[in-house]
């Protein structure tokens, strides 16, 4: 790889031509120009640490998210930057690829790392049938201190949590959709009694570990439902569950806020199988 200097900043970017090893959890962004318009994008969003493509194409990847890079030659077209920041990750190379070794790490590779405002997070999601919100917040805590429910930073983390939960999950063919819990919970100032015009969409719930950017979430038709379950009990839809489609599929990767005390949201049609934890990187 060779280094530069960009010109919107002292940062030096190390070129060469390849790809990341996994591009699952990278951002595809349209660019006009030449590829510098690229890196000066990545140079420019303070989590991405490399970008790849040519001309035509952006690509941009955040910390964690790839470790490893594959070496490739100018006539594949591909060209890469990889932020040549050493307090973060280094970079070793063994014919064709280079390896990306992070200064944080997850508890075993079970889990996996996202960037977060405190830096890495490791997220993961994990199978248990029959949970309340309670319940699956005890387990995330049973791997440690600073272990909560998980929620979704961004769109990437979203990705991972759908497509960890499909696979865990499966087919239920007896379920309109299965849920995964997700952390967060309702303001009590916007519970139905008296609830203030500012208790819209996200802005409702709180108690979010490590998170401060909430794009990533959809909510279903006629949600957050601020409305009483069950009038004269205690009971509010006070907790937030991610939906995958089973039998129907209107409210596939969206949010619903449910009530914490059960695992089943309105009979047995829509359940929860599933819970996301998060804990900071060691």
């Amino acid at each position: 790889m060779r280094c530069i200097v960009l010109k919107n900043g002292a940062v030096n970017m190390l070129l060469s031509w390849g790809y990341p090893s996994s591009e699952d959890y990278c951002t595809l962004h349209t660019t006009v120009g030449s590829f510098l318009d690229c890196l000066n994008l990545c140079l420019g969003k303070g989590t991405c640490m490399l970008a790849y493509g040519s001309d035509e194409n952006c690509n941009l990847c955040d910390i964690y998210t790839t470790s490893s890079i594959n070496q490739r030659t100018a006539s594949d077209g591909i060209q890469i930057g990889v932020k040549d920041t050493s307090d973060s990750y280094t970079l070793s190379y063994t014919d064709p690829a280079w390896t990306i070794a992070y200064d944080k790490k997850c508890i075993d590779d079970s889990w996996k790392m996202f960037i977060r405002p405190q830096g890495g997070a490791c997220l993961k999601v994990s199978k248990m049938p029959g949970l309340n919100q309670t319940d699956s917040g005890t387990f995330c805590k049973e791997n440690g201190a600073g272990y909560e429910l998980s929620g979704m930073q961004f769109k990437m983390e979203w990705s991972y949590i759908m497509e960890s939960a499909r696979a865990l999950i499966g087919s239920v063919p007896t379920r309109d959709y299965t849920t995964v819990w997700l952390g967060g919970t309702m303001r009590t100032y916007c519970y139905p009694d008296n609830r203030p015009s500012n208790c819209t969409g996200i802005q409702a719930f709180e108690n979010f570990p490590y998170q401060d950017n909430f794009d990533a979430y959809v909510f279903t038709p006629g949600s957050p439902n601020f409305t009483r379950p069950y009038p004269g009990q205690d009971y509010y839809n006070a907790c937030l569950q991610l939906n995958l489609k089973q039998n129907k599929e209107a409210w596939d990767g969206k949010v619903t806020n449910v009530m914490c005390q059960f695992s089943c949201n309105g009979g047995t049609a829509i359940c929860a199988v599933a819970y996301a934890c998060v804990g900071l990187a060691i």
